[in-house]
């Protein structure tokens, strides 16, 4: 397993086919490097030619091997970044991809020497130029053949490279419920640094990320996930319940919230039913948090109604004011006893 940060960071993006055509011919074909003012004619030709297709296959090649060799092994992948890579670009189009660049890398470099062999062997230096150009035009030839793989990674890299640095190796905190809830301002009082957001597959925010240092179990990390877990499973299409269950891969606990209030415009039936579609369906062991006590004197029916609810099905439950801060302490000895434990979602 990979236990770093977002291990598609260093992945480079190719450069476009044209491009790489341009720059390589480009280097071969300027101002000559100095040669000896007096030689053999004929060595000066085998020479230029020979150095012209050896700048432009170390050009080339040195380009697409950077690009196969600073991809993360996808074997080695934790399941986590695997299955976003699976959401964004297809493992198989991946392997496919980085393959035929391998491939046009390999096959470059043996027309190149075949070439270069060829030259060594005539003395006609119209015929040098000639298999020059022949060389040229067959290493153009296979660049072009994988200018769709090379597109298709040039679109797919910067997305992966954007993704988000989740440390595998610590144990992680998700934020749920309902849009108006109050989990950023949860977040943000439970992590002692700026949370920072980090693109994430069908979140138009991100994922929003703080960390917290909590005793005997170090660093904790704690994500929002903002138009990701605050709507039904049943309403998703099957690549976003795909990046819905890539969280299930993070060694942590769920929060859910509930506001009774109803002020974050969802009745308290419908933050029941999410929370009862992400119970069944993505995480059994759901620490539930009740929102905003502070307001409880201006909605205690529904206060008496979702405590009667979690009762009634032997829920647990911590209440709070994310706002006020009241019950806080609480939740955090709550939540250092549940990481504690090494609970999965």
């Amino acid at each position: 397993m990979i236990g770093l940060p977002n291990p598609f960071r260093r992945a480079v993006v190719p450069l476009s086919v044209e491009d790489l055509i341009d720059i390589s011919f480009r280097r071969a074909f300027r101002k000559p490097r100095s040669v000896k003012k007096r030689g053999d004619k004929l060595l000066i030709y085998r020479d230029r030619e020979i150095s012209r297709i050896q700048v432009i296959t170390d050009t080339i090649t040195s380009r697409l091997d950077k690009v196969v060799k600073s991809f993360p092994s996808i074997e080695r992948l934790d399941p986590f970044y695997r299955e976003l890579l699976d959401i964004i670009a297809g493992v198989d189009e991946v392997k496919h991809s980085l393959g035929a660049v391998q491939w046009a890398s390999k096959l470059i470099s043996r027309i190149s020497r075949g070439y270069v062999t060829r030259i060594k062997r005539t003395e006609d230096p119209d015929r040098m130029a000639s298999l020059r150009r022949e060389a040229l035009g067959r290493i153009t030839s296979i660049l072009k053949r994988i200018k769709p793989e090379v597109d298709f990674l040039r679109e797919k890299v910067p997305r992966l490279r954007d993704l988000p640095d989740i440390d595998m190796t610590i144990p992680t905190v998700i934020i749920a419920g309902m849009p108006n809830t109050g989990k950023s301002t949860l977040l943000s009082k439970l992590t002692t640094k700026t949370p920072e957001v980090a693109p994430y597959p069908f979140t138009t925010k991100g994922l929003i990320i703080g960390h917290r240092e909590m005793k005997d179990v170090g660093r904790v990390q704690f994500i929002d996930t903002p138009g990701l877990l605050d709507r039904p499973l049943s309403k998703r299409n099957r690549i976003e319940l795909q990046a819905v269950a890539a969280l299930k891969h993070l060694r942590g606990i769920i929060i859910y919230l509930f506001d009774p209030t109803e002020t974050c415009g969802y009745t308290l039936g419908e933050q029941i039913s999410l929370f009862e579609d992400l119970r069944d369906n993505l995480a059994p062991n759901i620490l539930v948090v009740v929102n905003k006590v502070d307001l409880e004197r201006n909605y205690e029916g529904n206060f008496r109604r979702i405590r009667e609810y979690l009762k009634k099905r032997g829920i647990a439950s911590v209440e709070i004011s994310a706002e006020e801060g009241t019950g806080l302490d609480f939740l955090l000895d709550t939540l250092l006893s549940a990481v504690s434990g090494g609970e999965d979602l």
